[in-house]
């Protein structure tokens, strides 16, 4: 490395320790990152996890190991660092590189470079997003609708762009399947899984954020980029993701023949985007695709009507024809009839027991045993007097029976009944899909407003802090929340939220509040006077008799204190990490959003070098255990004392509560869970910022 007066450009780069040399000096030379590598000077600071790098230097790239995991993707967030490039030895950015150093193009703000097998399995869009947030070029209000966005685009460019895979029609299980093996095959290749995809943020000028996702395959650009909604799942490789994702842009555009997709957001509106707003949109987006995909009745129903006579089944269609009925199918025996049920997929089946090659009896066993016609009804035409025989084609299967000859307005009557039925069966297990996906969805953004742990644990370094968390989610829809604010480089605000009741309401109410804690840049306030604000606007957007309960805290590691204020919530405990005694703290105060001019008291008690607090909400101590008891204040002082001593200073305090918890807890909480604990700890001497090696 030259030394001396060398007047070239130095760049310091963080470098993961597994990452080998060689490798590194061929990306390097490449001219994959800088386009003349030879005109700028480097040096290396090398580290285990992203946790070894203080976040108070600055570095030009971050080079992250080959198959990085969810540690290192971390890094994001962790490190003072702009561009992240995964190292592997077949990396070739093409007319992706060089990845810094282009004068005539704008500043990146963030750039990620992961290979396809790397970023196949990791949640990189959502802590792109996040990175993006902490970095202050996107609002809090806005970050879920970004991440949607991102996540759809990001989605296309790695499966349909980089890994070329065709997942349009309809999805079997055969077809899933072997559309899995075809993924890890690609995966695996050096075609398809070595290829890079970038991911790039810039905030322009006028305060719009532009997001890329730049892969290697063959890209996709709409024939018609202003016709999205006419674009289906099958007809694309966005699918119905298009037009969601232009919902939520100012702007997409497509460049290199489709291989970069651009979104452009604009942050002043974004804001008032709440997230529940994203998603309930997203959900009745959905409702709305649902309902036309299947808006129906009885007459566009799908007839089949099999009889080994012609005159007979010409009878019957003339019958159906003139009530409206015209979506018919003809079958001429019981081989045929099972034939034309495959390839048609009947609404109903007007059957004839008595027919060559397989009776009525065979057919409708053969329907029955399949789960796909398991269910559709079968109207059985036949002229047996004797009850055995009527008898037994309900037995095989049948769900009705007429008699021949056939009455037209009983044939009618009995015909539309059953497609009634079937279609309200249908419209019900459509709105149970439905819904237990809106839960589903809900539960995932519900859980998103808790910092994620790389997170937790790397502002926990920052602050001279071992900070632990969990979190479960209760078997219905609950209202719990926690978060970490920081404010400055002493100070380190926490809090811990419960809202009562369950269901969609109460997650509603946490995104509500999760809007307000972080659009109210009022954190540095005393914690007793940040809730009486927080209570002001939460009175004015819950309904009468909703409310949260509430502890906002705020360390001061330069002053050893705890200042907090409390919103009746549950009693936090401060202990000795040495000792493992601790006590419980006043968690007394008026819930939030039941008076609108209520007066919260700030709270302060030492936190010093031994010290450790732990938060958590009522399911601790309201759930029973598997002896019939909850976990009373005695035992759970008790609880904490040993696990102190049986692990010491080092140990993630909360998440050793939580297992011991959940040992004795039923597997379905009848309330969601949750718990973190900080703990003063030794900063690593990585942190403190020991110099660098150099090579």
């Amino acid at each position: 490395m030259p030394v001396g007066n060398d007047q070239r450009p130095r760049h310091l780069i963080a470098v993961a320790q597994s990452v080998a040399q060689e490798d590194i000096a061929d990306l390097i030379a490449s001219g994959a990152i800088w386009k003349n590598p030879e005109e700028v000077s480097f040096r290396y600071a090398p580290g285990q996890t992203p946790e070894d790098f203080s976040s108070q230097r600055r570095f030009s790239v971050c080079m992250m190991p080959q198959q990085i995991g969810r540690d290192w993707l971390g890094a994001l967030t962790r490190l003072n660092c702009d561009t992240f490039v995964e190292c592997f030895p077949e990396i070739d950015l093409g007319d992706l590189a060089p990845l810094t150093g282009r004068k005539s193009l704008p500043k990146l703000d963030l750039l990620v470079c992961l290979s396809t097998r790397s970023a196949y399995h990791l949640p990189v869009a959502r802590k792109f997003v996040t990175s993006l947030r902490h970095r202050g070029l996107i609002g809090d209000a806005i970050a879920p609708s970004v991440e949607m966005a991102v996540q759809e685009a990001f989605a296309n460019s790695l499966v349909h762009g980089n890994l070329e895979l065709d997942t349009g029609g309809h999805l079997s299980m055969d077809r899933f399947k072997e559309l899995g093996d075809e993924t890890e095959r690609r995966l695996a290749s050096s075609t398809h899984g070595t290829r890079a995809i970038i991911l790039t943020a810039r905030r322009r000028k006028n305060g719009q954020v532009v997001i890329t996702i730049n892969d290697q395959g063959t890209g996709f650009t709409p024939p018609d980029e202003q016709a999205t909604l006419d674009i289906t799942r099958k007809d694309s490789t966005f699918g119905r993701g298009l037009p969601l994702i232009r919902s939520i842009c100012q702007s997409v555009t497509f460049q290199r023949g489709g291989r970069t997709i651009e979104l452009t957001f604009d942050d002043e509106q974004g804001v008032l985007i709440a997230p529940e707003a994203a998603y309930i949109a997203d959900i009745e987006h959905r409702l709305t695709a649902s309902r036309e995909a299947g808006l129906r009745i009885p007459q566009n129903a799908k007839i089949l009507i099999a009889d080994d006579t012609m005159l007979s089944r010409e009878i019957i269609a003339s019958y159906l024809r003139a009530d409206g009925f015209s979506n018919l199918v003809f079958a001429k025996d019981g081989e045929d009839a099972l034939a034309q049920v495959k390839a048609h997929n009947p609404d109903l089946i007007i059957l004839d027991i008595i027919m060559p090659k397989l009776d009525g009896y065979s057919v409708c066993k053969a329907l029955r045993a399949d789960p796909a016609y398991a269910k559709t009804p079968i109207i059985a035409q036949t002229a047996l007097e004797e009850n055995e025989g009527r008898t037994r084609i309900f037995d095989d299967g049948a769900t009705d029976l007429i008699l021949k000859p056939l009455n037209k307005a009983e044939l009618i009557a009995r015909t539309k009944i059953h497609l009634e039925n079937r279609l309200l069966v249908q419209q019900l297990q459509a709105y149970q899909e439905r819904t237990q996906s809106e839960l589903e969805l809900a539960r995932n953004m519900q859980e998103n407003l808790n910092p994620a742990a790389e997170h937790y644990r790397g502002v926990g370094h920052d602050y001279g802090m071992r900070i632990s968390a969990t979190f479960q989610m209760s078997s219905e829809l609950g209202g719990d929340m926690w978060g970490l604010v920081p404010i400055d480089a002493h100070r380190l605000g926490v809090y811990i939220v419960d809202f009562a009741g369950h269901g969609l309401g109460a997650a509603l109410n946490t995104f509500r509040l999760h809007s307000l804690i972080w659009s109210e840049q009022l954190h540095d306030q005393m914690p007793g006077e940040y809730l009486e604000v927080l209570n002001r606007h939460l009175k004015g957007l819950l309904p009468i008799g909703q409310y949260a309960t509430m502890l906002y805290g705020i360390v001061d590691r330069q002053k050893n204190v705890f200042s907090y204020a409390s919103a009746a919530c549950t009693a936090p405990l401060l202990g000795n990490s040495i000792t493992g005694d601790a006590q419980y703290l006043d968690g007394s105060g008026v819930p939030l959003g039941v008076i609108r001019d209520a007066r919260y008291e700030t709270r302060e008690v030492p936190f010093n070098k031994d010290s450790f607090l732990l938060l958590y909400s009522d399911a601790l101590i309201e759930t029973t255990l598997d002896d019939g008891q909850f976990l009373s204040e005695e035992r759970l002082l008790s609880m904490l004392q040993d696990t102190v001593l049986e692990g010491g200073a080092d140990i993630d305090l909360a998440a050793q509560i939580a297992d011991q918890f959940m040992d004795r807890a039923p597997a379905k909480l009848g309330d969601d869970f949750t718990i973190v604990s900080l703990q003063s700890a030794q900063i690593p001497a990585a942190l403190s910022g020991e110099p660098d090696q150099e090579t």
